[in-house]
């Protein structure tokens, strides 16, 4: 994934910077498990909820994701160098891979992806910031929003951001 984002030119002018987001999102969708990450961050609705509403939940925060992971990506691509800096075995399946993404002298943030084996490829299932799960932080947040609002408003919101 590393050699993917560098190899897309972020120079030039607004049309090129469409044709960047477009191509990270190829680079999101290639690399990022958002089925696993999105059933994930449902948490105890899955089983709350019809089968229409986990569909339509799906679609749109794949979409939500997506879109959050290419704005995170453009902001560090321009800015930073990204340098692995560990690799460790979890299991059999999954693994961690430490990086740090270098802006300045002394600025820096740690991005630590957790990598799971899905069929017979490798797909990211988890980020974590700076000590801080997003699955885990995104699903606090989407049962919270469930919890006060409902899932079909959740997904309205989502539909409506998605749409902007």
């Amino acid at each position: 994934m590393k050699q993917q984002v560098d190899s897309i030119s972020t120079k030039g002018n607004r049309k090129n910077l469409e044709h960047v987001h477009e191509k990270l999102q190829e680079v999101i969708q290639n690399n990022v498990n958002l089925k696993e990450i999105s059933r994930f961050v449902m948490g105890k609705y899955w089983v709350l909820t019809t089968r229409k509403e986990r569909e339509d939940f799906l679609r749109e925060y794949e979409v939500y994701l997506t879109r959050l992971c290419v704005k995170i990506l453009s902001k560090y691509m321009s800015n930073s160098e990204m340098i692995i800096m560990s690799t460790k075995a979890v299991d059999d399946e999954t693994c961690l891979i430490g990086t740090r993404f270098s802006y300045g002298d002394e600025e820096f943030t740690n991005i630590d992806f957790k990598v799971t084996k899905n069929h017979s490829s490798f797909l990211i299932s988890d980020v974590v910031m700076s000590g801080i799960s997003i699955a885990i932080n995104q699903r606090s947040q989407f049962s919270e929003k469930i919890d006060t609002h409902g899932i079909a408003s959740v997904i309205g919101e989502l539909k409506c951001n998605n749409n902007l």
